[in-house]
């Protein structure tokens, strides 16, 4: 990939430190959770809330980035979350946290789709996967980072550093987003850009294809949002330690971000557009999670939350993937992109927190991600059985 360095840090790293700050802000908020004594349902409910104006205003904020001004779009969510990053320390009871976190889901509606549509228009000479490519990557290490560097700075006395942190790197992202200059004002629409990728395949199995994608990534965010918005919460009260866990989400997100360098080369193109080795990864992500559930083990979990990770970053890529590839309307297919992940991240800690209060045990939001794999499994070969013959997906 012959890119130029600040071309990167222009482009790529606010993706980045959004979500180092995002990432940071849910994980703190839950530790912050525990100092405030509230109950998982609750967590669960916060977290809901939150992605709940996410999911809603996804869809429409992407038709909208397809009509006006993306930069300005960007500018005002990291505004929004620079805000809410600096209001959260005064936030100590339970109608305040209500108030205040469905803006963090206002501020996300704005930014991703409006930022993965402008990102195609950055390098019209770059083939599409290394673009994905480098955006996996970079977003990869921000939620790896995330988790992590709240777990090592929570302290009961004080916990609001990570929000402090998460406010700096909103303001800094907009620093980065003004300086950058566009080279390319829009993606060639013509074939050739992305024909040499892999070959074409029908409308047919490009749609049947991305609606698997979207069905098995909405799996892979119930999970990740389990992981990442309740399981802080669940851990301190089963006795593990905040850098434990930390080290458990590094183990995760640095999984993720290799597997993404490797779904980025060309080798890889022989797996899109097939249906077994999704199927794989989401097979091998419902055992680790019945491995997390079932037992508590470190060697075990670090070993599951890899396996998570990795199939995380094969459902996240295929999902961008197939909604990107040779489609015009890429703010409208960026916002069903995020609106189906963030519908996953809306149930996941929801119904995890419900079935922790409901007795089922401290470990059963990781049975209820296991069934969800499960059933998701179930689903895309029914939308796969649309096809009227298995060797265009096997």
């Amino acid at each position: 990939m012959h890119i130029k360095l600040t071309h990167l840090i222009t482009v790529y790293l606010p993706v980045l430190f959004i979500d180092l700050a995002l990432s940071s802000i849910y994980t703190n908020s839950s530790f912050y959770s525990n100092h405030l004594k509230l109950t998982p349902t609750f967590v669960g409910i916060l977290m809901a809330v939150s992605t709940a104006s996410f999911t809603c205003l996804a869809i429409p904020c992407g038709k909208l980035a397809d009509r006006v001004d993306r930069r300005r779009m960007l500018y005002t969510a990291c505004l929004v979350l620079a805000g809410i990053s600096l209001v959260l320390p005064y936030c100590k009871n339970k109608i305040l946290l209500l108030i205040t976190f469905p803006l963090l889901g206002i501020s996300l509606a704005l930014f991703w789709p409006a930022y993965e549509a402008w990102l195609s228009e950055q390098e019209s000479k770059s083939k599409l996967i290394q673009r994905v490519t480098l955006f996996n990557l970079f977003w990869s290490i921000g939620v790896t980072l995330g988790p992590s560097l709240s777990s090592y700075l929570y302290q009961d006395e004080n916990p609001f550093r990570p929000f402090y942190i998460a406010a700096g790197l909103s303001l800094f992202t907009i620093a980065l987003l003004y300086l950058h200059k566009s080279e390319v004002k829009s993606l060639p629409t013509k074939a050739a850009t992305d024909n040499v990728e892999i070959l074409f395949p029908t409308p047919k199995v490009r749609t049947i294809h991305l609606n698997i994608a979207r069905c098995a990534n909405f799996a892979s965010w119930f999970g990740l949002g389990v992981l990442r918005r309740l399981s802080p919460k669940l851990i301190l009260e089963m006795g593990i330690s905040p850098k434990l866990f930390g080290n458990y989400m590094l183990t995760l997100g640095g999984v993720q971000t290799f597997a993404f360098l490797g779904l980025g080369s060309g080798f890889s193109t022989r797996w899109h557009y097939r249906l077994s080795p999704i199927l794989i990864v989401q097979g091998l992500a419902m055992l680790s999670f019945l491995m997390i559930w079932k037992f508590q083990h470190t060697i075990l979990w670090t070993c599951a939350f890899a396996i998570i990770g990795l199939s995380a970053a094969f459902t996240y890529f295929s999902s961008i993937y197939y909604g990107l590839h040779r489609h015009t309307d890429k703010g409208n297919k960026s916002g069903w992109h995020e609106a189906v992940l963030g519908l996953g991240i809306l149930v996941g800690p929801l119904f995890g927190g419900i079935a922790t209060d409901a007795g089922w045990g401290l470990q059963s939001p990781y049975l209820l991600c296991a069934l969800t794999f499960f059933t998701a499994i179930i689903v895309e070969a029914i939308i796969a059985a649309k096809l009227h013959t298995s060797k265009d997906l096997l």
